[in-house]
Order: structure tokens, then sequence, then C-alpha cells
């Protein structure tokens, strides 16, 4: 099986880029979120490759965790990629500052129930 068909490499990533993206705006304002270029850029493509990695995740896998908008999270991948010009800053903010640290420990439990 490739690495990328693997549920657990696909949390895998979806785990690293919502810890890379906790390192890049910890501790820093709005204001400066959206005045530094690669903080928003950056985020942005961590949704797009966390959008990717969920698409790919196994339905049942994502039906035992509802608590969490899969088909919002696929959604706005899509936008990103062909209707970039919808997304503003502030939803990336609350994206990277909100939904990022909901989404981790529901992540952590999937990869537990895989490892089981």
């Amino acid at each position: 099986m490739a690495a990328t068909a693997d549920p657990r490499a696909r949390l895998e990533h979806i785990l690293f880029h919502i810890r890379g993206v906790a390192d890049t705006v910890g501790g820093v304002s709005y204001d400066t979120f959206t005045s530094v270029y690669h903080m928003e850029r950056a985020v942005e493509r961590a949704v797009q490759i966390i959008s990717e990695a969920v698409k790919a995740l196994p339905p049942s896998l994502l039906a035992r965790h509802p608590e969490i908008e899969w088909p919002k999270i696929v959604a706005i991948g899509n936008i990103l990629r062909h209707e970039y010009q919808r997304i503003d800053a502030k939803t990336m903010w609350d994206i990277a500052t909100v939904k990022f640290p909901e989404l981790e420990p529901v992540i952590r439990r999937m990869l537990d129930e895989l490892k089981r």
C-alpha cells in the first residue's frame, strides 16, 4: 500500500500541518497575521493539504467522528484551489486559531483507533 493511500499516513500529514500552522501563528496577533504575507499563505497551503488528506480518508473512519464537519474541510480546499478570491484573512485566521485546535485531538483519536 502506498503511503498516501494509508489512512495513518494521511492523518500524520494532517497533524504535521496543524502543528506547522500552530508554530507559524502561535503568539501572533491577527493584525500581524494579515500584514505578513507568508503567514497567511502558509495557512492557506496547510488548509489545502489537509483538505486533500481528508478527502482521501475512508468514509467509514470519518463517519465515526461526526463532531467534525468533514464536507466543509473538503469544500474549502476546492475553494482555495479554484475560487481563492472568495477566502478572506478572517476565515484563514479562524481556521488556524479555532478550527485546527479543535481538529487536532480528533485526528489523534483517529490515529489511536487505527493503531489498535
